[in-house]
């Protein structure tokens, strides 16, 4: 057990300094990226392309008319640089299916590898294509890319086939993650932040709960000797400091013997602790009596209280809370001389 604790304290004590050089490196990583994205903006460069255009078939020997395939086109763009629109020419005997469609592939540092994908179909056989693309980016940059000449082969027909019959739609196809590096270290930021949220929130509830609540003899005590303070300083009359002793006095009974008289009057208070000898002593017992009448006196008839009254009494009502203090705590407690 002791083993086990030593770890878990060796742990506490080394996750801030993880959690922060981790934390450090990730901040240093946003910094860099933030210095490199601004660079980018401010002085972007030009779009490139990479290699020459190529079309992609679907598995046949040769592309045939109504045949779905496409021309690819990849792209190198600064960080600051995106797709504004694309215009397809595709050329002879060739049309489009659908809008081109760019996805980014891939991110280096201070760029991004970009694939456009421009989806065509051929209406007649023979010599095609030979067409353009032309894309358009953000900072006013263009860049027009010719389509290369194919040649499609004529559809056969299976014995017995008619005109009418229809083709088999092609496969859809699914399109791969655009997730880069750089969407892994803003996820890694987030919650690294996150964890250390967690870590110091369980810390800070460990720490709360690692505090011992103090017991009520020590409140009452500190409690009794600030109402004195206020009262030999002149800053609060002898008057309603009698009223909150006697408040003092009863919270603490209450706490110490587990009493639930918070709505009770003097005599059911009373009575209330006459139903076992063994929680007051007779000379405690006389003293208590003795003190809430005349504090009720003080707080119901309006009888005036002079600091005299109130210091004998404070002494006795420390006197009190000091003898009840249980046993195993009394050498621990430390009694006022003037309570003695």
């Amino acid at each position: 057990m002791k083993h086990r604790r030593l770890i878990e304290k060796t742990w506490f004590r080394l996750l801030p300094a993880i959690f922060g050089g981790v934390l450090l490196l990730l901040v240093a990583a946003g910094i860099a990226v933030a210095v490199r994205w601004h660079m980018s903006v401010k002085n972007p460069g030009d779009p490139v392309l990479l290699g020459e255009p190529r079309y992609e078939f679907p598995d046949s020997a040769e592309p045939v008319i109504g045949t779905r395939f496409r021309a690819v086109l990849k792209y190198r763009l600064p960080w600051s640089v995106s797709f504004r629109r694309t215009a397809v020419d595709p050329g002879k005997n060739l049309q489009t299916t659908s809008d081109p469609s760019p996805r980014r592939t891939g991110i280096g540092w201070g760029y991004s590898d970009w694939t456009l994908d421009v989806p065509l179909q051929a209406y007649r056989d023979g010599e095609c294509g030979g067409g353009t693309v032309t894309a358009d980016f953000l900072k006013g940059k263009s860049v027009e890319t010719p389509l290369p000449e194919l040649k499609i082969a004529e559809l056969e027909m299976s014995d017995g086939a008619s005109g009418t019959d229809l083709l088999l739609a092609p496969a859809i196809e699914v399109k791969k993650s655009n997730f880069s590096w750089l969407d892994a270290l803003v996820i890694a930021c987030v919650v690294m932040l996150l964890a250390l949220a967690v870590w110091t929130f369980l810390l800070g509830r460990k720490q709360k709960s690692a505090v011992p609540a103090r017991p009520p003899w020590e409140l009452a005590l500190d409690a009794i000797r600030k109402l004195r303070e206020q009262v030999r300083d002149g800053a609060l009359p002898p008057s309603p400091a009698i009223a909150a002793l006697t408040d003092i006095v009863r919270r603490y009974l209450e706490a110490r013997f587990h009493l639930r008289a918070e709505h009770q009057t003097t005599p059911e208070f009373l009575a209330e602790l006459d139903r076992d000898d063994r929680l007051l002593e007779e000379n405690d017992r006389k003293f208590l009596r003795s003190f809430l009448a005349a504090a009720d006196m003080v707080k119901f008839a309006r009888v005036p209280a002079d600091p005299g009254l109130f210091e004998q009494t404070s002494v006795k009502a420390e006197e009190l809370v000091s003898g009840t203090v249980p046993r195993e705590d009394a050498a621990r407690q430390k009694i006022p001389e003037d309570a003695k």
